[in-house]
């Protein structure tokens, strides 16, 4: 069984840093790329990989939260979850987004051409600042899940 790969690229494009607050890492993968801040109008991407020869695919969480100032408040936060499991062909990507955050997702080809699973997702991180989108964004980011991709 050859190696699998999950990679989620973060683009923070809001005016405040991005800090991971929560992890989970599947005990059978290795990390490849996990950072723990995100600066501001900045990107940067998480990765696993499930070793060759390991009879689980590739699984992670996070949790990023905008970091306020004394001056401005939180913008909110975001969970993001990626399972590839080995035994079954449903992949799931999950995430939720808070707040005044917007989570723009857009997933990636899981299947590279030998079938192996090889895959990145780009989600970015945007400011809602119109009132009237605010309501409109939140109801559709929460109600967003892909059950397969």
């Amino acid at each position: 069984m050859s190696k699998w790969t999950a990679k989620l690229t973060v683009t923070n494009t809001t005016d405040q840093d991005l800090k991971l607050v929560y992890k989970y890492v599947n005990a059978r993968n290795a990390i490849v790329s996990f950072p723990t801040n995100i600066p501001a109008k900045s990107k940067a991407a998480y990765e696993v990989i499930t070793p060759h020869g390991e009879a689980a695919g590739p699984e992670f969480k996070i949790s990023l939260v905008a970091q306020g100032t004394d001056t401005q408040r939180s913008l909110g936060s975001f969970d993001f979850h990626v399972d590839i499991p080995y035994w079954s062909p449903k992949n799931t990507l999950n995430y939720h987004c808070n707040r005044d955050l917007l989570c723009q997702v857009i997933p990636g080809m899981i299947y590279d051409r030998d079938q192996n699973y090889n895959g990145e997702v780009i989600i970015s991180a945007l400011e809602i600042t119109d009132m009237v989108n605010k309501k409109v964004l939140n109801e559709k980011v929460q109600a967003n899940s892909f059950n397969e991709f």
